[in-house]
């Protein structure tokens, strides 16, 4: 530094000392530029916001799609949601979405606590507070990655327009990446960690962070598939933190605390699955704005029926233990059945059953026609036409099934973690190859299988078997090195 002050700074009565001030003049903002990139970039560590760092987490650029371009026909969606945002601005939702663009810890607190309908702050409920923080940052890290590598452009500035959030600074924000969404990553892993410890608030904290991914929309500062994205991410970095001691242990001073101000330490809680009708909102009808992204979807997937991948959609009908042991042991480095893996396969057994009941309980909900009905056409198999004619489209259970059981063995082989999650999210997206299902609901039941599973690690046994199948996991494949 001293030499760079020199060379600014020194007097010369060569003809070149203009030069050397203008060539030392750039190498302070070179260095200045260095210092900032390199603190931006800094990964957080655990014992400090985190759980774990973007590098330690599920990486999204490998497990979701690319963002949809402004001239795909995928961005109809997305249109048609900014749309929607800018509809309802002037309203009680808008201002809602306004007041919820403050990012972070303490506008969390505010939002879950009205959810929990009591008082969160730091030096109150210091351990809900610490829960909130470090779930929350992990949940925004897990977006990172692909925020770096896309760099999607936001709807306002694409628009030409300003945000409608008081609390958002338009000029980070155009410097930072649309895909996925921020925001929602560390509200929809926040209302999952909340729901798993005060599960007789399910219903409500689940809603709220459904919501406040949503609000990014109305304020123009996300696509609809930045926060789509955004709350799948959210669900594996969720699964991630249950491999972490410190989140397992954040978690129990939370619960306690949230417990003893409910007065709840001496009674058992006992409730079932969240219900999706009051969480999520309903799938659209063909008179609805947000049919045109299911019917553009439906016609591109359509197209790769007569691909490999298309071949793959039709193998991916199977929706068996059997066959979720075979097509998830290719992605590990461990043969994964009955009998080299009793105690994994006794696991996803279980998460099989548990996942199947909470697809009943979400079907039971209402009628959905299937997408190959809805356009007066067959599906990828005609000869299941039939059937399929007499079942709800939504929510797509294949996708419950799938990505729940994606999301339970990355708790088990986090080091398969991406391979896992990009098994997962594919299996679901046959189901829309296939004509089965509109993508919307493949979305849904994602969100169904994230919070089934939150909601089953209040249970004693399954945390025994999660354990089990964890230690046959390590003793079967052997240490594995660090990154």
């Amino acid at each position: 530094m001293q030499n760079i002050y020199y060379l600014c700074t020194m007097k010369a009565n060569s003809s070149h000392t203009a030069r050397y001030r203008f060539f030392g003049l750039l190498t302070i903002i070179a260095l200045c530029a260095s210092l900032q990139v390199a603190a931006q970039n800094t990964e957080r560590r655990p014992n400090n916001t985190t759980y774990f760092s973007s590098r330690e987490l599920p990486d999204p650029t490998v497990y979701l799609p690319v963002p949809p371009d402004t001239a795909s026909t995928l961005f109809v969606d997305d249109f048609m949601r900014w749309i929607w945002g800018k509809s309802i601005r002037d309203t009680e939702r808008g201002r809602q979405a306004s007041w919820e663009s403050l990012y972070g810890v303490k506008r969390m607190a505010t939002v879950y606590g009205e959810a929990l309908n009591m008082s969160i702050t730091e030096e109150g409920t210091p351990a809900i507070w610490r829960l909130l923080q470090r779930v929350g940052e992990t949940g925004n890290q897990a977006t990172s990655r692909a925020k770096r590598k896309y760099m999607r452009v936001r709807p306002f500035a694409r628009m030409n327009e300003h945000t409608w959030g008081e609390f958002d600074n338009e000029w980070d924000l155009r410097r930072n990446g649309s895909y996925p969404s921020g925001h929602t990553g560390f509200g929809w892993s926040t209302a999952l960690a909340l729901a798993e410890m005060a599960p007789e608030y399910q219903d409500t904290i689940l809603r709220r962070g459904y919501e406040y991914g949503d609000s990014r929309v109305i304020v123009g500062a996300h696509w609809q598939s930045d926060v789509d994205a955004g709350r799948l991410a959210a669900s594996a970095a969720f699964a991630r933190m249950h491999t972490s001691a410190e989140y397992a242990e954040d978690l129990e001073d939370a619960r306690a605390e949230y417990r003893k101000i409910k007065g709840l330490e001496d009674k058992q809680t006992v409730v079932g699955y969240p219900h999706i009708e009051r969480i999520v909102d309903s799938p659209a009808d063909t008179a609805s704005y947000r049919h045109y992204g299911d019917v553009a979807y439906y016609w591109l997937a359509k197209a790769e029926r007569t691909t490999s991948r298309g071949e793959e959609a039709v193998t991916d009908t199977a929706c068996t233990v059997n066959y979720f042991l075979q097509t998830y042991g290719a992605c590990t480095n461990i043969p994964i059945d009955i009998t080299s893996t009793p105690d994994i396969a006794a696991f996803v057994n279980r998460v099989f059953d548990e996942l199947c009941n909470a697809c009943s309980q979400a079907k039971s909900t209402g009628f959905r026609q299937r997408p190959f009905l809805r356009m007066g056409d067959h599906s990828a198999l005609p000869e299941k036409d039939e059937r399929y004619r007499k079942s709800s489209s939504y929510p797509s259970s294949h996708s419950i099934i799938g990505w729940g059981i994606a999301l339970a063995l990355v708790e088990v082989m986090p080091d398969c973690q991406d391979a896992l999650l990009q098994r997962g999210y594919e299996y679901g997206r046959s189901r829309t190859i296939l004509g089965f299902h509109f993508k919307s609901d493949v979305q849904a039941g994602r969100l169904v299988a994230s919070y089934t599973l939150a909601r089953l690690h209040n249970e004693p046994d399954f945390r025994q078997l999660l354990a089990a199948a964890q230690k046959e996991y390590l003793d079967t494949s052997g240490p594995t090195p660090e990154d």
